[in-house]
């Protein structure tokens, strides 16, 4: 036989398929995904997805869905692997590839956690086939994520300070903690977040901010407000997608008690901070800050025994005041001024691990095109490589 197939019974039913793979160990792993869909979905969706019983894999992909098909290969994710730049927040030093995953209109990050090809596009391929069968909700839960979190000091402007950070599915080990501050009396953090990860990650990371403590993280606003009626923080962090109500009217409910209250939010990447904005006309000033930075706004207010909301934003006001100054031509990054809007984009795309081929159908010209952009592209940031100047583009 030229093609491999499987025979899988489940529930008193039982099928045949032909399948796509060549080799043995591909075919094991297509095999295991259409039983996971079967258990996960039922038969029918089996058979929607992966042709009638007996239909080659093969013949269906040539019908134009061979692009939707190679993802469950191993090959696809090996040429997709990446290497994220801003890798502060792990708590290893080993380097590392990553991956974007995109499924039904939503994508992330994730971390592969080894450097070696194989095991890391073979990570990968799980990480998609539990997105597909599962939901996006049970890879989180079983695979960290990078996400990058926001905190919105002012909304006009729209001043935030921001990072990148990695989930925690369980709590870290106490052997990997960074030192804190312990010697000092720290201020009293609480912080609203329904995702369980991610309110997990902002626990450990927020206790880390020099000064600070996190000592309340609620997954509700109704809870949150119940600790709020026994304990006063001295600084209340709350999601701006809260779930149950919207965050302005919870913070308005808590204007009398003299709370420094912020927004947050969390994002895939930071071009998504810019992208869910909308209808600011007094500007913006984003600036990443390294993971125990994200205080930098308020951690001169809050150096004094006792600190009023509005000393805490006059604080915020001088801080962001105190980042414009005048720039010689020269302080920029070479070239990149000189980029046409689509070579901007072009860049974008290169530095979130896109393809050519991936480029050229986000934008709807041919690959040669880009092809075109990226040669003007190297000669304006006077590099060779799509590596050195995608470096340069994010150290814009």
């Amino acid at each position: 036989m030229k093609k491999w197939s499987v025979k899988i019974q489940n529930h008193g039913r039982r099928r045949t398929f032909s399948l796509a793979a060549t080799s043995r160990a591909e075919a094991a792993r297509e095999a295991r995904f259409i039983y996971e869909i079967i258990r996960a979905k039922g038969w029918e969706a089996a058979t929607q997805a992966f042709g009638r019983p007996g239909l080659s894999l093969a013949r269906k992909a040539s019908d134009g869905n061979r692009d939707e098909l190679s993802k469950f290969d191993v090959c696809y994710w090996k040429e997709r692997l990446i290497r994220r730049k801003y890798i502060d927040a792990r708590l290893t030093q080993a380097t590392e590839f990553s991956v974007r995953m995109e499924h039904e209109g939503g994508d992330h990050y994730f971390p592969l956690g080894t450097d070696d090809e194989e095991r890391a596009s073979g990570k990968a391929l799980k990480i998609y086939q539990t997105i597909v069968t599962r939901g996006w909700e049970a890879a989180f839960q079983q695979f960290s994520r990078e996400i990058t979190v926001a905190i919105f000091w002012s909304t006009s402007p729209v001043a935030c300070t921001y990072t990148t950070l990695f989930t925690f599915m369980d709590e870290p080990s106490p052997g990997l903690l960074p030192p804190t501050d312990e010697a000092r009396s720290k201020k009293h953090v609480f912080v609203i977040e329904a995702d369980a990860e991610v309110r997990r990650t902002l626990v450990y990371w927020l206790s880390r901010q020099p000064g600070f403590e996190c000592t309340g993280a609620f997954k509700t606003a109704e809870a949150a407000q119940s600790a709020l009626d026994l304990e006063r923080p001295d600084l209340l962090l709350v999601n701006r997608a809260l779930p149950e109500m919207p965050v302005v009217e919870f913070l308005d409910r808590l204007k009398g008690r003299e709370i420094p209250s912020f927004m947050y939010g969390i994002y895939q990447d930071s071009d998504h901070i810019f992208i869910t904005l909308s209808g600011v006309t007094a500007g913006y000033i984003f600036r990443r800050r390294k993971p125990i930075e994200l205080f930098e706004p308020i951690r001169g207010a809050f150096r004094q025994p006792a600190s009023s909301a509005k000393e805490v934003f006059l604080q915020i006001r001088d801080y962001f005041q105190s980042l414009f100054g005048f720039t010689l031509p020269g302080d920029d990054p070479p070239g990149l001024g000189s980029l046409t809007g689509r070579e901007q984009e072009i860049l974008n795309y290169l530095s979130k691990g896109f393809l050519d081929k991936e480029i050229a159908s986000a934008l709807s010209i041919s690959i040669w095109t880009v092809h075109n952009h990226l040669k003007h592209i190297y000669e304006k940031l006077n590099v060779r490589t799509r590596t050195e100047a995608v470096l340069k583009y994010l150290q814009k």
